[in-house]
């Protein structure tokens, strides 16, 4: 005759078997996240957050900054600005700029 498992067995399995189920969702959301994500950056990759039209690059300080052809808007990646301050830094560039801004 088969042994009827106790309670405490019982809920050992239903926790297990929860746990189990809560992970294949969080996997499962982590993998749409993941897809939403691909699917928005390759939606937005490239267009000016601000008109949404498509962006240009050019060369400034030795960085490839990103150009807005409409609203003239300029973006930069992560460290993009820190390469360009540092450049002009050593040139001088941006401080004979400030000065014309200025007016000394």
């Amino acid at each position: 005759m088969p042994v009827k498992p106790t309670r405490i067995e019982d809920e050992h399995v239903w926790a297990t078997e929860l746990k189990l189920r809560l992970q294949k969702l969080e996997d499962e959301q982590k993998a749409k996240t993941a897809a939403e994500k691909k699917r928005l950056k390759e939606l937005h990759w490239m267009h000016c957050p601000k008109c949404g039209q498509q962006l240009t690059t050019e060369i400034y300080a030795s960085v490839e900054i990103d150009v807005c052809p409409s609203c003239k808007g300029v973006w930069l990646d992560a460290t993009e600005l820190h390469t360009i301050v540092e450049s002009e830094k050593r040139t001088g560039l941006l401080k004979r700029c400030i000065k014309i801004l200025r007016g000394k």
